[in-house]
């Protein structure tokens, strides 16, 4: 069973069993899930249309299991379509079983936006946890909503199939803070795993996603780039066959392979 918080008239955040968050954003004319969490053996939109009848229409921020695996019970979805440059095969791994038409998905770029009603979700594009990773800012609420792009308060996983070479990515960030701060830099920050900014072993007082962290995270992938820092082994997130490393700097951590290293 979902969890259900309201975060304001408009927005809600929603929790799976496994403590991934997705979110409900309510216009006036029609609302906008944003990611769906992964729910196995259940479907999520009765409960999202107890929450409104308005019509909805799903966002992607990336093609990962925990983040659309719902997606076939919606007629409408947007998706960065650089996603469709992961091997097939890994896509088709994280479907377990089901089938799932990615490429009918609405493609979408930075300066996309959606219209709800009151209510506009404009995107950015952050290639690097994934080739097509979208964050999607709601200026009526200064809310962005960021998947996994930046992590979600312990990190961001780098060490994956598909993930960019640490240049790509950092160019990504210092191109994303650049657009926050054009439109304010203030806002909220709202990740794939809200559990994760709550108080934990390198952050005991918490360390929720802020523009502090994204500058962290920079500087972080600058120093490991650089070799300034050298990331120490972190066998339990090997989820490939060339070994991980994890590395910290300030509020930021990276989980990443040396072979995207450059």
């Amino acid at each position: 069973m979902i969890a259900i918080k309201r975060l304001s008239a408009q927005t809600y955040e929603l929790t799976d069993a496994d403590k991934d968050s997705f979110y409900l954003v309510i216009g006036s004319r029609k609302a906008a899930v944003i990611d769906t969490g992964i729910s196995k053996g259940e479907r999520i939109l009765p409960q999202l249309k107890a929450l409104t009848t308005l019509p909805m229409v799903l966002v992607l921020t990336h093609a990962h299991i925990d983040h659309f695996h719902h997606m076939d019970e919606f007629e409408t979805v947007y998706m960065s379509h650089k996603e469709l440059s992961m091997p097939r095969g890994f896509l088709e791994a994280m479907m377990e079983g089901k089938t799932l038409d990615l490429e009918g998905t609405i493609n979408v770029t930075t300066g996309d936006k959606l219209d709800l009603g009151g209510q506009t979700l404009e995107i950015c594009e952050v290639p690097g946890h994934t080739p097509g990773s979208i964050c999607v800012y709601n200026p009526e609420q200064n809310q962005v909503f960021t998947g996994d792009a930046i992590g979600s308060g312990c990190g961001v996983w780098m060490q994956l199939l598909g993930c960019s070479t640490l240049s790509e990515y950092q160019q990504s960030l210092q191109h994303f803070l650049a657009w926050l701060v054009e439109r304010g830099g203030r806002m909220q920050f709202r990740g794939g795993h809200s559990h994760q900014s709550a108080p934990s072993i390198m952050h005991p007082q918490g360390n929720p996603l802020s523009l502090g962290l994204l500058c962290d995270m920079i500087d972080l992938v600058e120093q490991v780039r650089s070799g300034y820092v050298a990331g120490k082994p972190c066998h339990g997130l090997a989820l490939t066959q060339e070994p991980s490393l994890l590395a910290a700097y300030g509020r930021a951590d990276l989980v990443y392979r040396q072979g995207i290293v450059d």
